[in-house]
């Protein structure tokens, strides 16, 4: 996979491997969806571990109604967080790879905004959308979206240094 994307990023722009990673992904989940004796197999499990970017892990724990553990490698101010369930008042937390502290003037902030909006709509159009259909296609707690089966995990492990990689401004009226 790492070679596929690598290849058309280099080949083709990093545009056209963002695409590709994401139908890779799609495919890949589709297989593991399809394979009945792996997932029979993973019935006796009383717990699924993963990590935040294993985005089928989710589906594969929710069609066997087994409880999640997410563990989450990267600071918590990236636009997935709100799935999460992790609070991100862009306005004041700076989302990251921005390269902003957490004394923003205006203008980061409003950039912060864009980019956390952007960041938002990329993240749903080229992931998101794909695990809902194969939530869809294979009847997974057809009750909720995906975006709430990302959330209904039991326990979520942040391996992020919060003193180092997430910024913590004072927030109005508390100074």
């Amino acid at each position: 996979m790492e070679k596929v994307v690598i290849k058309t990023a280099i080949e083709e722009g990093m545009l056209k491997a963002l695409f590709k990673l994401t139908e890779l992904r799609r495919v890949d989940c589709e297989h593991l969806l399809n394979n009945t004796e792996l997932l029979q197999s993973l019935r006796n499990f009383d717990l699924v571990v993963y990590e935040g970017a294993a985005l089928c892990s989710v589906l594969v724990a929710d069609l066997l109604d087994i409880p999640r553990v997410l563990i989450f490698p990267v600071s918590p101010n990236v636009p997935t967080s709100p799935f999460l369930q992790i609070p991100l008042p862009v306005s004041y937390v700076p989302i990251h790879m921005t390269s902003f502290n957490s004394k923003m003037s205006f203008t980061q902030r409003l950039m912060n905004s864009g980019v956390y909006i952007f960041s938002l709509f990329a993240t749903h159009f080229m992931f998101t959308t794909s695990m809902s259909s194969l939530m869809e296609k294979y009847n997974i707690t057809p009750e909720i979206s995906y975006q709430e089966a990302m959330a209904n995990y039991e326990l979520l492990i942040i391996e992020a240094d919060f003193a180092l990689e997430y910024p913590q401004p004072l927030l109005p009226g508390l100074h």
